[in-house]
């Protein structure tokens, strides 16, 4: 069977490159299924992680136009000739590699519907994936600032939406994020992310360190982080708090320096070896405003650490077993975040048996596990 994944571009060492990467050398070396990557807006950038040499690469030269960066009716046009240009080289790759489904992320919404009408036409089977809140994804949620905007993307949004009644299957990464997609598509399945990072077993307990792991953006929420960390007592002074990720820092850094906290508040670039700094950790905190499944807290908790999370959408409350191997704060409540942080800080006996059964319960992530699931859905489209 020949698979053709597709997504808008790898450019980034970040979740969706990693957990994508991963999923599809899984299938290459461990099936006999035929693998291939189709980009579309890549610019000759490298894909940051390592794919298996069976895979092909297959790269259109599409740019979807920016919003920012021109005006409205010339990003319209700029958005239409995209699409026509789009349309045309995808054409001419199915006829190329003909492969026998082709799975397609969110990442790639503004040309979701010519990638499964044109499948359908040609009879190949779709597979669509979910990875973020459903809404997110949409064009008008994007203009949700402008009434008018909103209501004609609302209609384009319709069209988009349409074609997943010739969509195989919708695969979400939480039970809760079935709802929005149900009422578009004959079929959903719930599959979620596997672990994709080798574990480094946490070293002490006893150390004073928190870390955090995300893109240096408004929806990994940051800021609600560092407002709670300032809301910790004269007590905790001693600890440091580490953020990893890509990204500008400069807003959170002016939070930093507003509380004088530079001290004990460190913000870091990414690393590539996310293990090493858990397992350099007593307690990790996730402070997303909302999360497509929150990749990040199962791989900290694969490495011995209690997690506390806010009670987002979508993903922690499937992740994180509250008061068994984590702790679960009220949505965007940085005085509930701040309660939690001082509880699990105060006890490291407390700290050492939730990340003892954090080990436990995450192995419902392992690889084998989930891309069992991936493969049952093969075979049964």
């Amino acid at each position: 069977m020949k698979i053709l994944f597709i997504i808008d571009k790898m450019k980034n060492f970040a979740g969706i490159e990693r957990i994508l990467t991963c999923k599809m050398n899984y299938i290459a070396s461990q099936t006999s299924h035929e693998v291939s990557l189709m980009t579309y807006e890549q610019q000759g950038h490298p894909i940051p992680f390592p794919l298996d040499r069976t895979i092909s690469h297959l790269p259109l030269d599409i740019m979807m136009p920016q919003r920012s960066e021109m005006t409205l009716v010339q990003w319209l046009k700029a958005y239409v000739n995209a699409r026509r240009r789009f349309r045309y080289q995808f054409m001419s790759l199915l006829k190329k590699n003909h492969p026998d489904i082709v799975i397609s992320t969110v990442y790639s919404y503004q040309v979701l519907d010519i990638v499964i009408n044109t499948c359908y036409r040609q009879g190949i089977k779709t597979i669509m994936e979910s990875h973020t809140q459903g809404e997110t994804t949409t064009l008008s949620y994007k203009f949700k600032y402008n009434k008018c905007l909103f209501r004609f993307f609302s209609l384009w949004d319709k069209h988009i939406m349409r074609s997943l009644k010739h969509c195989n299957s919708v695969v979400t990464l939480t039970k809760h994020d079935i709802s929005f997609w149900q009422k578009y598509t004959n079929r959903t399945e719930v599959i979620p992310n596997m672990l994709t990072i080798i574990p480094k077993k946490v070293i002490d307990y006893e150390v004073k360190r928190v870390i955090s792991a995300g893109r240096y953006m408004s929806e990994k929420g940051f800021d609600m982080l560092l407002e709670a960390w300032h809301l910790l007592p004269k007590d905790f002074h001693d600890w440091h708090l580490y953020i990893f990720g890509n990204g500008n820092r400069s807003a959170y850094q002016k939070i930093v320096d507003k509380y004088m906290m530079e001290g004990y508040v460190h913000l870091m670039p990414a690393t590539d070896d996310i293990a090493e700094e858990f397992s350099k950790s007593s307690l990790y905190v996730m402070s997303s405003r909302y999360e497509g499944f929150g990749l990040v807290l199962a791989e900290a908790m694969s490495c011995g650490l209690p997690c506390i999370s806010f009670d987002s959408p979508y993903g922690p409350r499937e992740i994180i077993k509250d008061k068994e191997d984590g702790l679960l704060a009220k949505y965007k409540n940085i005085e509930d975040l701040a309660q939690k942080m001082v509880l699990l800080m105060s006890d490291a006996e407390l700290r050492r048996k939730m990340g003892e059964c954090a080990i436990k319960n995450i192995a419902r992530y392992e690889p084998q596990t989930i891309m069992n699931q991936w493969i049952n859905l093969f075979e049964t489209l």
